[in-house]
């Protein structure tokens, strides 16, 4: 049976008990509240019940507790496909789109030019929303 070390630092303790109680993130206080659950010896599957999960979640979460502590129980990287440009490359298309505010083409022939990486225009308005920039409308 998998569980967490029994926690006999005060001071972990009192972290675990203050993010299940006043965690920015409902994930977070969840999260915590499997640790302190594991650490008095409640199994995975009776977490998993009692907070609704599934047992391969709670699994999940005690792997992540162990390898990271405290930081484990905050989400990293959710997935997805990662991002095409780089912040760097995101400057060039702000300052492509300054340069032709109403050429979204212009601006991803441009980065294709640069880079060598191929995206589409939604792509570019994307990074544009993300930066709150708009292409000017044509009259």
């Amino acid at each position: 049976m998998k569980t967490v070390d029994p926690i006999t630092d005060d001071a972990v303790k009192k972290t675990l008990r203050d993010a299940v109680r006043y965690g920015p993130y409902p994930y977070l206080r969840e999260r915590a509240q499997a640790v302190l659950l594991s650490s008095r010896r409640y199994s995975m599957q009776q977490i998993a019940d009692i907070l609704e999960v599934h047992y391969q979640t709670v699994n999940h979460w005690i792997d992540d507790w162990d390898d990271y502590g405290i930081r484990g129980l905050y989400k990293g990287y959710d997935g997805g496909k990662p991002p095409i440009y780089s912040q760097q490359e995101e400057q060039k298309i702000k300052a492509l789109v300054a340069e032709e505010p109403r050429r979204l083409s212009y601006v991803q022939a441009k980065m294709e030019e640069q880079t060598g990486k191929k995206s589409s225009k939604s792509t570019i308005s994307r990074i544009l929303k993300k930066n709150r920039l708009r292409l000017q409308k044509t009259p």
